[in-house]
């Protein structure tokens, strides 16, 4: 999709292990020149998983629009830890949800990154490829979680990449996993690429990996390029 607003290209594709999955991802744009690109990973696979994902998805959209009111109260970790103080009132103990939630603001040319126990994003700029190391707790686990957050200065050229664990923990039929490590070399390969073929080249490389053994979980991968 281009955001010409925005001035980034993004690109996102998911692929569930059965019919319906429970990862979702969404990209809203709460304010002028503001973009929010939330993934996440809700436990279990199937309908089960799929409804408790829908009802995640629902709070991070809510969330993100009450920017426009209570600004204080919606950054990052804030949003993180109001999700996972909703998700664990629900009493829903086998259920809980990973989540990344990122602030681009492109008039600042700044992101803000909280995370919940997502895959480590990865951070490609002209010169290198890495992980942006940032733990947290799942949503829903825990009563009072709070949650770290970091900031990047935004640069044109550089790309972003949000991947579920269904990506970085693909097995192959000899039950070894893709890593995160042939993530960074697949972004590394493809950066100078559009948004759309990054995730294809993703995608077919995880294909590539797994060969003739079924899929072992949802995987959903969102790739964002920053535009001059």
């Amino acid at each position: 999709a281009w955001l010409d607003a925005l001035r980034v290209w993004l690109s996102a594709s998911f692929d569930p292990a059965r019919e319906v999955g429970g990862d979702f991802h969404d990209y809203l744009a709460p304010e002028s020149n503001t973009m929010v690109v939330a993934v996440g990973d809700v436990s279990g696979k199937g309908v089960p998983a799929a409804l408790y994902s829908a009802f995640a998805a629902e709070l991070v959209r809510g969330r993100t629009f009450r920017r426009r009111y209570l600004p204080e109260r919606s950054s990052p970790a804030s949003v993180l830890a109001s999700i996972n103080t909703i998700l664990h009132q629900r009493q829903l103990e086998e259920y809980y949800c990973t989540l990344c939630y990122t602030i681009f603001d492109l008039k600042r040319r700044t992101m803000t990154i909280a995370n919940s126990g997502l895959p480590y994003p990865v951070r490609c700029s002209a010169t290198e490829c890495v992980l942006i190391e940032l733990p947290g707790v799942p949503l829903g686990s825990f009563a009072g979680s709070t949650y770290d957050e970091a900031t990047f200065s935004l640069h044109a050229g550089e790309v972003y990449v949000f991947c579920t664990d269904g990506v970085s923990e693909a097995m192959n039929e000899r039950g070894q996993e893709f890593t995160s490590t042939r993530l960074l070399d697949v972004v590394g390969r493809s950066r100078e690429l559009p948004a759309a073929k990054i995730v294809a080249a993703i995608f077919h490389a995880v294909a590539e990996w797994r060969g003739d053994a079924p899929p072992n979980d949802d995987m959903t991968a969102v790739v964002v390029r920053i535009t001059a």
